[in-house]
């Protein structure tokens, strides 16, 4: 399944933009007004799930060195050539094993969109803990469950919110939605404390035509 899901971003990736954009994918914006007052120019960000880079641009005009992890090779390459000045790298973000990159090298984490799509959440955040510097800041978005929502009302759904995808029809992908409840204690259990957290309105669902909600959330690595 995960070479399929590969495969989906890399064929989205030419038009990824252009769709988030009609269905007002609002969470890139709410990061980077979340985190951009946490740094000063020089300092490192992680963004974890680039995709074409949409989190990454204020980054890297506020100053910061910038890397992005994706696994779409052609995710990548759009990133590339809209954020030349970062550096990018392949990386399964639900990989055991860790990422590409130098441990506790990072003042700032970010990932948009990405959360809700992992297998393994828990262990997620324990790799970000290894990247951050002390005291370093984690800015993160999830897709929340929201009882009662056509589309959100359920833990685990498919993974089409915004964005038509017929590979979540091919291979079972779904989405896993969580509470803040939930996502605040595995940030407890990997190093975090849970500074600040507030409800989105993040895009417009594709087929319910409603509001989706994801959670933005900022946490600091412990020292």
């Amino acid at each position: 399944m995960a070479t399929l899901v590969k495969e989906y971003f890399n064929w989205l990736a030419a038009m990824y933009d252009e769709t988030t954009a009609a269905c007002a994918w609002s969470a890139p914006g709410h990061i980077a007004n979340a985190a951009l007052p946490l740094l000063h120019a020089g300092q490192a960000v992680l963004d974890l799930g680039c995709g074409t880079g949409q989190s990454l641009a204020p980054f890297v005009d506020h100053g910061c060195r910038c890397i992005g992890l994706d696994f779409a090779p052609a995710m990548l390459a759009e990133a590339h050539r809209k954020v030349p000045q970062a550096l990018l790298a392949r990386a399964d973000l639900d990989e055991p094993r860790g990422w590409p990159v130098r441990e506790r090298a990072f003042d700032l984490a970010i990932s948009a969109g990405v959360y809700e799509c992992l297998d393994d959440p828990v262990g997620f955040l324990a790799r970000v803990r290894t990247h951050l510097r002390p005291g370093g800041a984690l800015v993160f978005t999830f897709d929340e469950f929201v009882p009662g929502h056509p589309a959100q009302g359920v833990r685990v759904g498919r993974a089409d919110s915004g964005i038509p995808n017929p590979i979540a029809e091919l291979t079972g992908w779904h989405l896993r939605r969580h509470s803040i409840d939930r996502v605040g204690a595995w940030l407890e259990a990997n190093g975090f404390v849970l500074h600040w957290h507030h409800q989105i309105e993040a895009d417009i669902h594709s087929h319910f035509q409603v509001p989706v909600y994801y959670r933005l959330v900022v946490a600091q690595a412990t020292d």
